[in-house]
């Protein structure tokens, strides 16, 4: 599509939701847009609809019942997945009275990336609103629906067959299945940037490592200036500044999850650790990695979101198992943005003397300062002392000791000097069957 047929296939999504929708995803749009525009403003409007929520859950589901008349959803107690796993049934509202329901529920479900997978029912508007604010958060960084997109995840299982690449002409997306990005499939991909004029790029953090570091290797420049959507995994600073520096591009990372939708985005170009949240869903909270209470400021907490518009499955103050740090609060204290964020909470690296650290965001800087280097990391802790560092690289001779022996002190400064550190070099690192790849995990039960 030219920028004129985008603009009116546009028009004509907003028509057809007006004629044939009653406009519902319109009005959805326009409120999540005003509220993300007007956090201030907003904060009657998102209060009320989380007193509708909590007062609905405590009507229609049996784990709530007993917080009937608590008004402050600071009350409410903690969970996480394994809490939905276990009562399942506890928390899933009966179809009959989910408000403006439409038919069955939809069921969406979660990778299971971190190896605890589930399922979750969510209501007709609740699906409405999470399209409406996938909208209405890819215009901050200038994508509009129908704009040439790339999107890249694992389509194959369902397409059938060996195709790697398909052009859906009524979308204008070139969808591109991520699994095995050997050089063929890359010079494939890259053709298609190019032949289609795509002007942004959705994916894993893995996928856009392998496309961009294609893309620098053979030199391929880029006529126009890309977007890259990150999400699924951490930004890690070298990618953001390989697409920043050396393609001339552009990049944000997204912060989101299956169960909820997006919580926010870090800035274009800017630190990808740092995350604008969206208020327009739900309420965030950092608490303590022990105890249900608040982060102190520069403190890692736990991330906990409640979610005021699923009336299929009340999620009330979940913990997702993400760790970060308070950044700005509103004057009404909202929080507003996080930062540090570092992914699993179950992942936190411990040093030698059993305290935790935040070792995605304390990465000695030569691992990203060497881009011609160090393509790609990966840290596991082991044991108490034990820690591997996996260093991955085009050309593993390139990996001279004297490099192996300043990031081995470097982390023992980081861990202790006690610290056992192996550095493994590698010309390629493993990713998981969601195509996801995990940059630092914990396989020491403390």
């Amino acid at each position: 599509m030219n920028p004129v047929q985008q603009y009116f296939a546009r028009k004509r999504f907003w028509i057809n939701d007006v004629l044939h929708n009653n406009g519902r995803m319109w009005k959805a749009y326009k409120e999540v847009r005003y509220i993300m525009q007007h956090p201030e403003q907003s904060r009657k409007m998102r209060e009320e609809k989380l007193q509708q929520l909590l007062e609905f859950a405590t009507t229609h589901t049996t784990f709530y019942k007993q917080y009937a008349g608590v008004t402050d959803f600071h009350n409410f107690p903690v969970v996480n997945k394994q809490t939905y796993r276990t009562h399942y049934q506890d928390f899933v509202v009966a179809k009959e009275f989910i408000p403006f329901q439409e038919g069955e529920v939809h069921i969406q479900k979660t990778s299971g990336s971190t190896g605890t997978p589930f399922e979750i029912p969510q209501d007709t508007r609740c699906r409405i609103r999470r399209i409406a604010t996938i909208k209405a958060t890819n215009e901050l960084v200038g994508f509009h629906s129908f704009n040439t997109l790339m999107h890249t995840r694992a389509f194959a299982h369902y397409w059938g067959g060996t195709e790697s690449i398909r052009y859906d002409k009524s979308l204008n997306i070139v969808y591109v299945d991520n699994a095995n990005l050997n050089d063929t499939k890359l010079q494939a991909i890259a053709d298609a940037i190019r032949n289609y004029k795509v002007r942004y790029i959705r994916g894993y953090v893995t996928s856009m490592e392998a496309i961009t570091l294609y893309l620098v290797k053979n030199n391929i420049k880029i006529d126009s200036r890309v977007t890259f959507i990150t999400g699924g995994e951490l930004l890690p600073l070298s990618l953001k500044n390989r697409i920043v520096n050396q393609l001339h591009c552009h990049v944000t990372s997204q912060y989101a999850n299956e169960e909820n939708g997006i919580f926010g985005q870090s800035d274009i170009d800017g630190n990808p650790t740092t995350i604008n949240l969206n208020l327009a869903n739900c309420f965030v909270e950092i608490l303590k990695l022990d105890k249900d209470e608040p982060a102190a400021p520069e403190e890692m907490g736990r991330v906990v979101v409640t979610d005021f518009t699923n009336y299929a499955f009340p999620m009330i103050r979940y913990d997702i198992g993400d760790i970060a740090m308070v950044d700005q609060v509103s004057k009404n204290g909202d929080l507003l943005s996080i930062k540090n964020l570092s992914g699993r909470s179950q992942d936190m690296i411990l040093r030698t003397d059993g305290s935790a650290i935040d070792f995605f965001n304390s990465i000695p800087k030569e691992v990203y300062n060497s881009p011609d280097i160090i393509l790609q990391w990966q840290f596991t802790q082991k044991d108490a002392k034990k820690y591997i560092l996996t260093l991955c690289t085009s050309d593993i001779k390139s990996v001279q000791e004297t490099f192996k022996k300043q990031l081995i002190s470097d982390i023992k400064n980081i861990l202790g000097s006690d610290a056992e550190i192996t550095i493994n070099v590698t010309t390629s690192l493993p990713v998981l069957n969601s195509g996801k790849r995990r940059v630092v995990t914990n396989e020491y039960k403390k």
